[in-house]
């Protein structure tokens, strides 16, 4: 007699369940698209012991009739399928009919659920995956499900969940990322009784903006700014944070495609490379941002819990989103509104001022702001900064030179506000600008290797060596195939250490094997410029005459992301007069 035979139907449906239940705030995320999907307005989650001992979804969606009640648990049952071509254009967030045959296969859950034109609501209890009862309630229309001893059944699982506190934040988490894509529904979230999440539907006319407000925090408020931008291939829509507003993880950028919540690495990638340079080391940037495109482009079920997508053109994507989601961070938008960034008052603070008319040179070989450069302005007035209800000005050279403060930073005043940048910041962020520029046009310098370097890579890296080997060429490396396994590096960036040659080699090699940017050859790029920049620019502790300020100011001017070093660091505040009349109690 033969070996292999046919699983029953509620192991099959157990086995499913490790890879679609993972833990309860997997149940909440299935559950909640199935609401969503119900045409729901208003959806109620109550969780008791991080959701494993009791969880209970009530939605006032269109609800379902008897038949479909009892039918729903069945494995792959489903209403958005009905043929394989259907995936070319889906639109609904369940879609497979497995999430509650799964979740009925390892806990007791019991649903309640009433159409429109049903005078009593249905009521199915299902208990391992096997249905204990049919019968009517009373019970207003949508639905309610209500999971309890999640795992009670297969006690191996239990044991691989975390805390009830981490499982009650990992809840609330996937709470928030359906409310933030769904402004229109109101969410509420209790756990263990306590309302832990309220997002009520917000007015038409300011919805979105209030409901990211709910999900990022309220202290993101005053750096959040409205991002809508498109190509042919795709459109972005959302908000991102100022760089000011930043995490030290990257749990605070929530994306989405087509309105689905993902986990997608190489997206996420994408936003940090269209961010590079403007965020200090170490630091995440913060926003929401959903990326609409045709849903023949992008294959949603590739992961069990449709956390992850799969686009037919990844890297066309990714190259699409850096370049829009660059364009705009170049705007500097964070300028260009309401006050934005106060310095809040700090007692005990001596500083030094110096007037522009008494600041000299004490010591001749430091880097000097050069005051009669004039960098030739092709890009018009539409990108000069204006702070309008910020400083009243129109460009930084209108501003009001006050003077130098601990030699260190330069003050201005503007109709509505003092300002102060940070002389070396400023001055750091327009040298590597130019030298950027440079670098684009000509390439970084290199020196030949006396010795060139052998490494050993992958057959898959010497294969992409082979082909986009001058991707390297433009960032000082020459680098060729030897032999199988081997490749030689001929040039490397003058003053380059031979000691971090092969990661850099590697890492590149990495990223050009899906696409054609040399992401970590750009941020290598990014770093040397960053070096010369630092080492070239006016220092702190630096005195500047007046014509070195007003030089300065012009040069800023001209260029893009002019509110952060390339450090990250920012190179402006501005403190309203109304912040400081506060500090001396006037009205």
């Amino acid at each position: 007699m033969g070996q292999i035979q046919i699983l029953d139907e509620i192991i099959a449906n157990q086995i499913a369940a490790g890879e679609v239940i993972e833990k309860p705030a997997s149940m909440v995320k299935e559950l909640i698209e199935n609401a969503l999907d119900a045409g729901t307005t208003q959806i109620d989650i109550h969780a008791e012991e991080g959701g494993i001992k009791r969880l209970v979804i009530t939605d006032n969606g269109c609800g379902m009739a008897a038949d479909d009640a009892v039918l729903c648990f069945s494995r792959y049952a489903t209403s958005k399928l009905k043929q394989l071509s259907d995936f070319d254009s889906l639109s609904s967030f369940g879609f497979r009919g497995e999430a509650l045959a799964s979740i009925a296969s390892v806990s007791k859950i019991t649903l309640t659920t009433r159409s429109s034109n049903a005078k009593l609501a249905t009521l199915v209890r299902v208990h391992g995956g096997k249905i204990s009862e049919v019968g009517e309630a009373g019970a207003p229309m949508g639905t309610r499900i209500e999971v309890e001893s999640l795992f009670y059944n297969t006690p191996a699982r239990l044991k691989f969940l975390k805390s009830q506190r981490a499982e009650s934040g990992a809840i609330e988490a996937t709470t928030r990322q359906a409310a933030l894509a769904k402004p229109e529904v109101g969410f509420r979230l209790q756990i263990d009784s306590k309302t832990k999440f309220e997002a009520r539907q917000a007015p038409s006319d300011n919805r979105q903006f209030e409901r990211a407000i709910q999900c990022l925090g309220e202290n993101t408020r005053a750096h959040l700014f409205p991002f809508n931008a498109e190509t042919s291939l795709l459109k972005l829509s959302g908000y991102v944070a100022a760089p000011l507003a930043t995490r030290k993880d990257s749990l605070g950028f929530y994306l989405y495609v087509n309105g689905r919540f993902v986990k997608d690495k190489q997206l996420l990638a994408a936003v940090k490379v269209a961010y590079r340079t403007l965020l200090e080391v170490g630091r995440h940037p913060i926003g929401a941002l959903n990326i609409e495109l045709d849903p023949q482009a992008v294959d949603v079920n590739v992961h069990p819990q449709k956390l992850e997508v799969r686009f037919s053109e990844t890297p066309r994507v990714q190259s699409h989103i850096i370049r829009l989601l660059s364009d705009f961070l170049a705007t500097t938008p964070w300028l260009d509104s309401r006050p934005q960034h106060v310095i809040p008052a700090e007692a005990g603070i001596q500083s030094h001022v110096v007037m522009p008319a008494q600041a000299g040179f004490q010591n001749s070989s430091r880097p000097i702001l050069d005051a009669s450069l004039r960098w030739h302005d092709t890009k018009g007035p539409d990108n000069s900064w204006q702070p309008n209800s910020l400083a009243g000005v129109e460009r930084y050279r209108d501003l009001r030179i006050i003077g130098q403060v601990n030699q260190t930073f330069l003050l201005f005043e503007g109709q509505n506000a003092m300002i102060a940048i940070d002389q070396h910041a400023a001055h750091e962020r327009v040298v590597f600008e130019k030298v950027c520029a440079q670098v684009k046009e000509s390439g970084l310098s290199s020196q030949a290797m006396l010795f060139p370097i052998s490494i050993t890579l992958s057959p898959d890296d010497m294969a992409t060596l082979a082909e986009k080997k001058d991707a390297f060429l433009p960032y000082g490396f020459e680098i060729e195939p030897f032999g199988e396994h081997q490749a030689i590096i001929k040039r490397t960036p003058t003053g380059l250490r031979t000691d971090s040659l092969e990661e850099i080699i590697k890492d590149t090699l990495s990223d050009l094997k899906n696409t054609d940017r040399p992401d970590s050859l750009q941020a290598f790029s990014d770093h040397i410029c960053a070096q010369i920049a630092c080492h070239t620019s006016v220092r702190a502790g630096q005195k500047l005459d007046l014509d070195e300020i007003k030089a300065l100011l012009e040069q800023l001017d001209i260029i893009d992301y002019k509110a952060h070093c390339p450090h990250g660091r920012p190179v402006v505040r501005a403190v309203p007069f109304s912040e400081i009349g506060s500090w001396f109690h006037r009205p």
